[in-house]
């Protein structure tokens, strides 16, 4: 068996350099990877059809990187032409933040629906950069081996450097860099990490100044020029606060037009309160929250399963100095947005746990009068453990008997859009024994006498009670009356909003009963 010819390259290609460039490259593919999900998120939420879009793209990016890297190296095996397919795709990398978010926004326009719109733009914006990486492996596996004897340990050992470099890339995007610094840092430092390493492994070589051309233009206007807004802003919309966390793009804006401070989850408005005191709500969905009321009038103790911009909370402790709220939010930068943009103040009777939901439900005792999850955000971020049967069950645990549960949900009452909704209401029923359905008015529907138009998505209230006493809509109207009556209306839409409760149960035989097990409101979010 003849050896392979020696590697040629413009330097001495030492085992420490090619141990450096597959490691940097892995650990930047996993990287791109990580802002990659961020990137869509924006755009497409982050439901299983995204992350199997980026994990689809990214592996056969590789493969085809794989053969690509191969058959180069073979053609020509030069460290110096290694170096410049490394350096191409950091600067391809750099260009990543500056289209990704207007061609996102023209692919949700375009209507190619939930599974092809992430697909093809994981293609595009991240399939060229993710191919030329994936070609530095077995590309320093033909440069390394000098023997067909040691090829199979040379090629053990750079693809396990390489692994680690992907293990390292990703705790660092997850854990670190896009918590702290944001998505379009992390793509800057992830490409200028890729585009700096032949500057660092080609010491002194003449050919280098070939590469520091293109990278002196680049690389400047990269970290310089600003990019396309991830969220465009309307005609007299200001951006206040702007960041990514671990769980979220947040957004903090201002508009004078209709007197409004907003929070933005991704491209959705979260809440929205007005600009001077007593900082109304301008979204008006967190009224419907006293619905709790026509059940339960005198409610003392509330648990909130999702903070936003604390507003609902921030409602019932004003209205009332006898009750108390543990409102549960699981992003600390959320709770911190709330403090500084939107009025929300810790008390004694507003205590504020950042923590999981479940989790905090599970370690409570109780008894709470109400409960409300105010944590299903449309554009694919339901997170589906607070969906499940099992979950309902131990909310059942911590309601006072005749307790009430509340969730908000954004949905159609009809249509491929009430999917979540109906599921919902299946899963409600089978741990409570009954649910009552309010959708609440548009604004520009209000007043009118026809029907809400089922078709439409809009903020709808499922109740369930803990004892499930029987109601109907004449005792409803009823109860919500006694409390208008009574002077105790506790926001001016209150009855008009009882008065919507559906009648007809919703139909829920073509959707599933959300369990730990099977509960793909991902896949059925819109």
């Amino acid at each position: 068996m003849t050896e392979p010819p020696k590697p040629s390259s413009a330097v001495p290609v030492s085992g420490w350099r090619l141990r450096v460039l597959v490691f940097v490259s892995g650990a930047v593919l996993m990287g791109l990877e990580m802002a990659a999900s961020r990137v869509l998120a924006t755009h497409f939420g982050s439901s299983i059809y995204v992350w199997g879009a980026i994990i689809s793209v990214f592996l056969a990016a590789l493969s085809v990187g794989y053969v690509l890297g191969g058959k180069l190296a073979d053609a020509r095996p030069s460290f110096f032409l290694l170096n410049t397919v490394v350096f191409a795709a950091g600067c391809w990398q750099l260009l990543i933040p500056f289209y990704a978010h207007p061609f996102c926004r023209a692919l949700v326009q375009s209507n190619l629906g939930e599974r092809m719109g992430p697909l093809l733009a994981t293609l595009v914006l991240f399939g060229g950069p993710s191919i030329l990486m994936g070609m530095a492996s077995p590309f320093a596996v033909r440069l390394a081996a000098r023997s067909m004897e040691k090829l199979g340990i040379v090629a053990g050992q750079l693809y396990a450097i390489s692994t680690f470099g992907s293990i390292a890339g990703t705790l660092l995007t997850a854990f670190w860099l896009i918590p702290d610094f944001g998505v379009r840092t992390v793509l800057l430092v992830l490409a200028a990490a890729l585009a700096a390493l032949p500057f660092v492994l080609l010491p002194g070589s003449r050919a280098i100044f070939l590469l520091a051309a293109p990278l002196a233009v680049i690389g400047p206007a990269a970290f310089i020029l600003e990019p396309p807004e991830t969220v465009p802003l309307r005609a007299g919309q200001r951006k206040l606060f702007e960041t990514d966390s671990a769980y979220h793009h947040i957004l903090v804006t201002e508009d004078d037009a209709w007197d409004a401070r907003w929070l933005q989850f991704n491209n959705y408005i979260e809440s929205g309160v007005g600009l001077r005191p007593p900082w109304p709500t301008r979204t008006t969905y967190t009224d419907s929250f006293e619905l709790a009321r026509v059940f339960r009038p005198d409610l003392k103790r509330i648990l909130v399963i999702g903070g936003g911009g604390g507003i609902g909370p921030r409602k019932f402790t004003s209205d009332d100095p006898d009750v108390v709220v543990d409102l549960v939010e699981i992003d600390p930068v959320v709770v911190e947005v709330a403090k500084r943009w939107f009025h929300l103040v810790e008390t004694e009777r507003l205590r504020i746990h950042v923590e999981d939901g479940r989790r905090f439900v599970r370690r409570s005792r109780g008894p709470y009068d109400l409960v409300i999850l105010d944590a299903y955000t449309i554009g694919g971020q339901i997170p589906f453990h607070l969906t499940t049967q099992e979950f309902m069950k131990d909310i059942q645990r911590v309601l006072a008997p005749g307790g009430v549960l509340l969730a908000n949900i954004n949905s159609s009452l009809e249509g491929r859009k009430s999917r979540v909704l109906r599921s919902e209401a299946k899963t409600f029923e089978s741990v409570f024994g009954g649910v009552h359905v309010f959708p609440r008015r548009m604004e520009f529907e209000r007043g009118k006498l026809e029907p809400v138009d089922r078709l439409r998505t809009r903020n709808v209230m499922l109740i369930a009670l803990n004892g499930n006493e029987p109601w109907d809509k004449a005792g409803v109207i009823r109860s919500a009356a006694a409390i208008v009556a009574a002077g105790r209306q506790p926001t001016p839409t209150f009855y008009d909003d009882a008065v919507e409760y559906l009648e007809t149960p919703l139909p829920t035989h073509d959707v599933p009963l959300l369990t730990d097990d099977h509960a793909p409101v991902d896949t059925m979010a819109f």
